[in-house]
């Protein structure tokens, strides 16, 4: 026995792949254009390029898990665990808290991932901190780009 000598999965047409580079092209054209005449455009390229490891460190503080227990109201999750290493979470274990979507990880596990670069949480795929109002560029092109660009070709 074996695999099928015939190929069950479909190719994706050349003219969609080369319309997606077309609008890869024209979202870097944008992107530039808006650099060279001073517009900000951090939002369209993600919180990678706008944060260094050590400030997301600083702006996400360490705490005990107990204190975050304390002070959620209606009902803590007693069975929680750090995504990152698959361990339970405990109330004295020190954790950070996400800034945009809350989620809480051991320290030790989401510095290590915030080390590698990673700028978005384990579990939920946000951004770790929140993006500064006002920021989006001019009427939003740089979030529309990257919406429009955002199709993955494999």
């Amino acid at each position: 026995m074996g695999f099928p000598p015939v190929c069950c999965c479909a190719p994706i047409p050349k003219p969609v792949v080369a319309f997606c580079n077309l609008l890869g092209a024209i979202k870097d054209a944008v992107l530039l254009t808006l650099a060279a005449v001073g517009f900000p455009h951090d939002a369209a390229r993600g919180s990678a390029d706008a944060h260094q490891p050590e400030e997301v460190k600083t702006r996400l503080p360490a705490v005990e898990y107990a204190q975050l227990l304390a002070e959620q109201q209606p009902s803590p999750a007693t069975h929680a665990a750090c995504i990152v290493c698959l361990d339970t979470l405990e109330a004295a274990d020190e954790v950070r808290r996400l800034g945009n979507c809350a989620h809480a990880f051991h320290r030790a596990c989401i510095d290590r991932w915030i080390d590698l670069g990673r700028t978005t949480c384990p579990l939920c795929r946000s951004d770790l901190l929140p993006s500064p109002r006002g920021r989006a560029g001019l009427l939003g092109l740089g979030r529309l780009a990257s919406r429009l660009t955002r199709v993955r070709v494999w």
